[in-house]
């Protein structure tokens, strides 16, 4: 379910980081690039854009990902 960042992480002790990347919810949902890439692109979720960079602040995913809700993407 993790990067391998954040697998690293939680192995050596590290601080889990505050962000998700576009191939850690690919993991967790189980889905295609581009299908994560356009529930991205929904505003179903707070998204962070440096550059060309996509990062998904983890609370509001996962609380998000915890209510029922129905998405076309």
């Amino acid at each position: 379910l993790m990067s391998d960042h954040v697998f690293n992480a939680v192995e050596s002790g590290e601080a889990m980081p505050e962000t998700l990347t576009v191939q850690d919810i690919q993991k967790i949902l189980k889905l295609g690039r581009n299908r994560v890439y356009n529930l991205v692109h929904s505003n179903a979720f707070p998204v962070i854009r440096i550059g060309n960079l996509i990062r998904i602040p983890k609370e509001p995913f996962y609380e998000w990902l915890a209510t029922s809700h129905v998405i076309d993407c």
